[in-house]
């Protein structure tokens, strides 16, 4: 079923997800089957080329790479020596690769055993719920959940419906509607006022923000309706009050990963000062890689690496020089929507790299945005960007309620199931003209 569901976009593209998963299946298994150290690490090695090489670097990145190799070799005063091609992107590559690559590596580390089962080794990267867009899962935490019998009354049918419109009403009523706004602005900051330029830097942000995890929670809601959990993917990343806690709230399976797989591999911090240093900043650089090949990226990913870095080494010189201060609480609950507003501003503001199409363009909104310009800001702008902004602000409290703060929400089942016909009328009512489709969907 996923593998119809996949092949339904692309029916070619079917036999590179087969062929990643079979690199994977038997890789691991003469892994976990060797007692030789130095076949085990050829094993992984091959693994690695094969998945990010052969697979996703030439897919996603062979373009931007043959490009930007052409134009230095002209600059130069050679001719390119690498063909142009147009290579269409496969749906769910970045997703499916690390996830293909976590089983590989969690038995090589002796985590798991390796899957006997190819079936369900092969269900296990192509989870149709989540294949395309994420959550980002990994074998130690799904394949035990593929061994256990499915119950249609242990189905938490409640749940899964209020994912499922919770989701919805995040992508359809309010991201799709604010995309247009977002996309104007964009398109052209030199027409808008430096207002409308924060209001469109915002717009964005809450735009993927709200496209992304209402994907997650539909996609949660349909795993769970088929009997299994898939990862928590966002806890509301808006209270954040440093960059580094925004990132253990935002896209949380692909912090974890690039935690995981990259960070510790390279040493995390059981190294060097400088080593330490520099592999929080590059397991972030690897980050911006991840979500494209555009320089737009890699410096987006480069700037979010300085942010972890620098908070980083401030944590460390407040801990050397002043191990005994103390904030009192009072100082404290005063300092914290300053350091909110810290957090939301360097996302925001370096979230216009991430959207831009190139560094031109987001060098000069930008600029509009802190230094003062004149231009448009047109009122439906304002009527239909801050209802959504307003929506994203209550909803992060109610979150922060419940899961920050244990508070139960007790709605009887019978009110609840009774308001659905009328939260339908108004998902169509309030669900904008055509189809838009989901951000990550290009990652």
């Amino acid at each position: 079923m996923s593998y119809i569901f996949y092949m339904s976009w692309n029916w070619k593209f079917g036999g590179l997800i087969l062929l990643s998963t079979v690199i994977d299946f038997f890789l691991a298994d003469l892994i976990f089957e060797s007692k030789d150290q130095s076949f085990r690490k050829k094993m992984i090695v091959i693994s690695l080329v094969l998945n990010l090489v052969f697979i996703l670097g030439f897919f996603k990145y062979y373009g931007f790479l043959s490009e930007n190799l052409n134009a230095f070799l002209v600059t130069l005063g050679f001719p390119s020596l690498f063909p142009i091609l147009k290579i269409v992107l496969p749906v769910g590559i970045s997703f499916y690769t690390f996830q293909s690559l976590s089983y590989t590596i969690d038995v090589y580390r002796g985590a798991i055993p390796s899957e006997k089962n190819f079936i369900k080794f092969a269900l296990f990267v192509s989870f149709f719920p989540q294949l395309v867009a994420g959550p980002i899962v990994t074998a130690k935490s799904f394949l035990p959940q593929l061994q256990t019998e499915k119950k249609i009354e242990d189905i938490p049918f409640r749940k899964a419906i209020r994912y499922f419109l919770m989701g919805y009403f995040k992508k359809v009523v309010l991201s799709d509607n604010i995309s247009p706004i977002a996309d104007l602005i964009f398109k052209n900051p030199d027409a808008y006022s430096t207002e409308a330029l924060w209001l469109g830097a915002f717009l964005f942000w809450v735009q993927v923000y709200c496209d992304f995890s209402g994907y997650t929670d539909m996609a949660y809601s349909a795993a769970l309706l088929l009997g299994y959990e898939l990862p928590e993917n966002f806890r509301m990343p808006y209270i954040s009050q440093s960059v580094t806690e925004h990132w253990r709230r935002w896209h949380i399976t692909l912090s974890s990963w690039l935690r995981d797989y990259v960070y510790i591999s390279l040493g995390g911090n059981r190294v060097g000062l400088f080593r330490h240093r520099f592999n929080v900043w590059f397991t972030m650089f690897v980050g911006g890689i991840w979500h494209g090949a555009n320089w737009t990226f890699l410096i987006w990913g480069s700037i979010q690496g300085g942010f972890l870095l620098i908070e980083s080494v401030l944590k460390e010189w407040k801990a050397k020089l002043f191990p005994n201060l103390t904030v009192p609480d009072s100082w404290d609950k005063l300092l914290t929507p300053v350091r909110v507003l810290y957090a939301s501003s360097v996302a925001v503001t370096f979230g216009v790299i991430f959207r831009s199409a190139n560094i031109e363009s987001a060098l000069k909104m930008i600029h509009g945005m802190y230094v003062y310009q004149s231009g448009e800001l047109r009122p439906y702008m304002l009527k239909q960007g801050i209802p959504a902004i307003l929506c994203v602000i209550i909803g992060h409290y109610l979150g922060w309620l419940i899961y920050e703060k244990g508070k139960e929400l007790k709605i009887p089942a019978w009110l609840e199931f009774s308001l659905y016909p009328l939260i339908a009328f108004c998902f169509a009512v309030l669900s904008p003209d055509g189809e838009i489709p989901f951000i990550y969907f290009d990652f």
